[in-house]
């Protein structure tokens, strides 16, 4: 799989070495480019207006007028990030960037920006990478201005309490403390002990109450954390420095206005990124090898190419070219060899960050337990797979194929959340020329094959990183943050197995693509389509039920794309044994259409194959011109029921692996999915599925296969570019492939939901290998009917900001501290979850009891103009409207598996909130929080033999046969 990474994204890992360097940004050559309303570059779909503007403090700052859409955003970026942290604090940014939302000279409450942004349906957060620290959020149109206000005192005139600075680094130190088994954060703390100590990547990134604590040096000068916070933002945080994105439903000159009244004030200390002159590794330390032990049973063997910057090279895109070709997944790949040899599982390559002098490429190869003992071999094979590229695969056409797809792509890119595309739009200021902000990851307009070799020229053993990480790695130290088994081995080139020709023969370059597509028209729509469209039911039978929501020319969503859902269901999945099976078939399945679906992915295509409660779930999208096409390939896969024999044993051992895995997951992810099993008698734990894999025989998995679909019934959901004749079409050649002729949807039985008892609340513990404690407490709705669904929404809408800001900012639990939805079918819930490195399940438990009893004097005292304004910002998030259209169907599916055969289920929800009273909503909170609770908490710690017992009834979805909204 060819793979990029946002050049100054999240993933934190560094690159190094020099040649060819560039250290200017192509976007510093057109900083005061103006532009004009048009400049900048859209998609053929993108019917937004846009505006650059330069302020008279340097900040560039994109706008985008949007009437239709239901939300406004923006997002601050700012060319700072953890590269650039003193020596002797690290992880100072990350902690500013949570510092910085804790009041400001106009707004001094540390929860106010919050609450505000919660009471007016938005969300807020932010990230800090390498070198970009951005700040985002979103929020009903007509709080806007108030919104954007707060946000904007951030970078004019921030407090840094003292009080909130020493309570803000347990939330770093929590955060740190939540990951110390992250595996991904390990292998980053054991790379720090192999680069350039004098690289920005030897530091450590998050921070933690040591890195950032006060302090007094040898000659009693004292440090403090807060002193150095100041002086961190006064260097850094120049408007010269930052770019913004703004997104609302409002004219440009507006929202031009509403800007430079806010964003004018930041100050200009016409400071610069500095300039990032070391390599990540010091001369003569490659060749070398790290190992690494890891939490989770992984096996990989990764090759790190440290080679010089390519951002400035963002229209030839060298790398990307050189990634499509090493993580081609194709016939006659270096992927498709090393698993007939069953050596690897996987795959992929590409950049994995770039800091303006270097790059780092990296092939990553996940290995079988057959690989790990044939590394030397791999490594041989990758890199005459590298020799090979360089003497016959810089090729004219195969870079306009790449160049097409990637046009193809962009020209028909449909709108994301305004959150979302301000985000990006701000990190691309960064990147790219003003007119390419939206086109630049996308452009491929320059073939050049002699900087192509370069870069393949320094692709050698000599000049590479191997990190091999496994269980059984063979380690001698352990790191100090993360206690990281791990190994440096400084080695020679000549480390790699010699190939016999007969091997090497084997390694194919990638054919032409066979589903690119070539039409894109548009089909004309019956009428013109109003945005209440609903799709409507072609078949209805004992065999099918065909839903199809047409989309083309005059609709909602003129894209030449269209989406397909197929639910096959039976009662095979109904146990423990019947579900591990199926996903072991599916993984089988996978496996066979790897080789056609990875083209069918680069053109734009992409399917997937999941078990659900009822059946199996085959979904399809993309590119309207192959997808019928392609959707023939991967039902005649489904439906034949045969795998090759060699790929038994691997993908056996690999589902048994991910599902040991998640055992290894966060505390608060394994309490979760705990309550969702226990709650859902149809939902397995990864054990019992595990157990049903254990001795499984491709005999008895032949004979489970052969039967999977007997008795099986189809629902299916076709939308976008589409005609009714193909969507027939489509439906009757999947149907067609059905086992059986016996299925009938009375067969088919409901989904259930365990029904709590009233008064009592139930407690499970599990065992958790984490030092974190996680507790989850679910309150259960009353009945499963819209009107209670509606109170508990509300109720959720009102707690989680209060309750964020009691258990986090103030009394510092943990990092993991949320009021989360808990809805399982139609049955409504909200939970409360919180993982702390600090406090027990008791010490958990006592603070949300405590704030469930002052939440209750709060509710009753709220002026009714405050609850009004947590309504709205409900109904804002309920009326938004789909974005594309993945959205629309997706909406529509999950209608359709929820019985909403109406498709009104939103709408009558909207009316229920809208007429719920303040004091209705103080009642329901009174009965389903202390009255009589229908109550469930799971929590890490000892085991217990628990059992959920309900009331002796079940919540049951209503039978497929009533083909008709309650």
């Amino acid at each position: 799989m060819y793979r990029i990474f946002a050049l100054l994204g999240v993933l934190l890992l560094l690159p190094g070495c020099g040649g060819m360097e560039s250290s200017t940004r192509a976007a510093d050559l057109f900083a005061n480019q103006q532009g004009s309303d048009r400049a900048i570059v859209t998609s053929q779909v993108d019917d937004r207006e846009y505006r650059y503007l330069h302020l008279p403090n340097e900040l560039k700052v994109i706008l985008i007028s949007d009437m239709e859409a239901d939300k406004a955003a923006a997002s601050l970026s700012v060319s700072v990030g953890s590269a650039q942290d003193p020596e002797d604090r690290e992880g100072l940014a990350h902690f500013l960037e949570h510092m910085l939302f804790l009041g400001t000279d106009r707004f001094p409450d540390p929860g106010e920006y919050q609450a505000y942004i919660s009471a007016h349906g938005g969300s807020h957060n932010a990230y800090t990478a390498y070198e970009e620290t951005n700040y985002f959020f979103d929020i009903n149109p007509d709080a806007f201005e108030g919104g954007l206000e707060r946000f904007s005192r951030f970078f004019v005139a921030p407090l840094f309490n003292e009080q909130y600075v020493e309570r803000e680094k347990n939330a770093v130190h929590s955060e740190y403390s939540a990951k110390i088994k992250n595996d991904y954060r390990r292998r980053l703390d054991a790379l720090r002990e192999v680069i350039n100590p004098q690289h920005p990547a030897a530091k450590f990134r998050v921070g933690n109450l040591s890195t950032l604590a006060d302090r007094t040096d040898t000659s009693g000068r004292e440090s403090k954390v807060q002193d150095d916070l100041l002086a961190f933002y006064r260097q850094h945080y120049s408007a010269n420095r930052m770019t913004l994105a703004v997104a609302a439903p409002l004219p440009l000159s507006e929202l031009e206005t509403l800007v430079k009244a806010r964003f004018s004030a930041v100050q200009n200390h016409q400071t610069r990124l500095p300039e990032q002159t070391q390599p990540v590794f010091l001369p003569a330390e490659l060749p070398a090898q790290l190992n690494i032990k890891p939490e989770r049973e992984l096996r990989k063997l990764e090759v790190l190419f440290p080679l010089p910057s390519v951002e400035a090279y963002y229209r030839e895109k060298p790398l990307n070219y050189i990634g499509n070709l090493l993580g081609h997944e194709g016939p006659g790949s270096l992927l498709s060899l090393l698993k007939a040899k069953g050596w690897a599982e996987g795959l992929s390559a590409g950049v994995e960050l770039d800091d303006r002098r270097n790059s780092l490429f990296q092939v990553a190869i996940q290995l079988t337990d057959a690989g790990l003992h044939h590394r030397r071999e791999i490594q041989a094979l990758l890199f005459e797979q590298i020799a090979q590229i360089r003497k016959q695969g810089i090729e004219h056409w195969r870079f306009d194929e790449q160049a097409a797809l990637a046009a193809m792509q962009f020209r028909f890119k449909e709108k994301t959340t305004p959150v979302h595309h301000v985000r990006q739009l701000a990190t691309n200021l960064h990147l790219y020329p003003v007119a390419d902000v939206m086109q630049g990851a996308y452009r491929m307009d320059r073939f050049d094959p002699q900087m192509i070799q370069r870069f393949l020229a320094a692709m050698t053993a000599d000049n590479a990183l191997t990190i091999f990480t496994a269980p059984n790695a063979e380690t001698d130290q352990v790191t100090e943050l993360y206690a990281v088994p791990y190994k440096i081995i400084r080695q020679q080139a000549a480390g790699s197995a010699v190939l016999d020709e007969s091997e090497t023969a084997l390694l194919k370059l990638p054919a032409p693509n066979p589903f690119v597509p070539s039409d894109f028209k548009l089909v004309t729509a019956a009428d013109t389509l109003p945005q209440e469209r609903i799709p409507t039911l072609l078949l209805n039978d004992e065999r099918q039920r065909v839903w199809y929501y047409p989309a083309g020319e005059g609709s909602l969503y003129p894209v030449p794309k269209a989406q397909l859902y197929v639910s096959i269901k039976t009662p095979a999945t109904k146990s423990a044994q019947g579900a591990a099976l199926t996903d072991f078939y599916l993984r089988l399945v996978d496996e066979q259409l790897n080789e056609t679906s990875y083209q069918a992915v680069l053109a734009g295509l992409g399917y997937n194959l999941g078990r659900s409660e009822d059946g199996v779930v085959i979904a399809v999208s993309g590119f309207n011109d192959k997808l019928p096409a392609f959707t023939d390939v991967v039902a005649k896969a489904v439906f034949a029921g045969k795998w090759n024999a060699d790929h038994f044993e691997r993908i056996r051992l690999e589902l048994l692996r991910d599902l040991r895995n998640s055992a290894k997951e966060p505390p608060f992810r394994q309490v979760w999915r705990e309550l969702l099993t226990a709650m859902q008698p149809e939902q397995f734990s990864a054990e019992q599925l595990a157990a049903a894999l254990e001795q499984i025989t491709p005999r008895e998995l032949k004979t489970f296969a052969d039967n999977l679909f007997d008795g099986a019934v189809l629902e299916l959901l076709a939308s976008g570019n589409l005609t009714e004749s193909e969507v027939n079409q489509l439906s009757a050649g999947i149907e067609k492939r059905l086992s059986s002729k016996n299925g009938q949807w009375h067969m088919m039985s409901a989904r259930p939901v365990v029904q709590l008892s009233s008064g009592e609340r139930l407690q499970l513990s599990l065992p958790v290998d984490h030092p974190d404690t996680a507790v989850i407490r679910y309150y259960q709705g009353l009945e499963d009917s819209l009107t209670e669904q509606a109170g508990l929404l509300l109720l959720r809408q009102l707690i989680k900001a209060p309750f964020f800001n009691s258990l986090r900012t103030e009394q510092q639990l943990g990092y993991v501290v949320a009021a989360v939805d808990t809805s399982l079918q139609r049955v409504p819930g909200f939970g409360l979850l919180v993982q702390s490195p600090v406090a027990d399940r008791a010490a958990i438990n006592k603070a949300i009891d405590e704030f469930l009893q002052q939440f209750e004097k709060r509710l009753v005292e709220m002026p009714a103009a405050e609850f009004e304004q947590y309504r709205q910002g409900l109904l804002a998030s309920l009326r938004e409207k789909p974005k594309n259209l993945s959205e629309q169907s997706g909406r529509f599916w999950g209608s359709i598996g929820l019985r909403y055969w109406q498709f009104d289920s939103r709408e009558r929800l909207i009316k229920q909130v809208e007429a719920a009273t303040q004091q209705q909503i103080q009642r329901l909170y009174r009965e389903r929080i202390f009255d009589a609770p229908r109550s469930i908490e799971v929590a890490t710690g000892s085991a217990t033999n628990a059992v959920v017992e309900s009331s002796g009834s079940y919540f049951i979805l209503p039978p497929y046969s009533q083909h008709k909204a309650e």
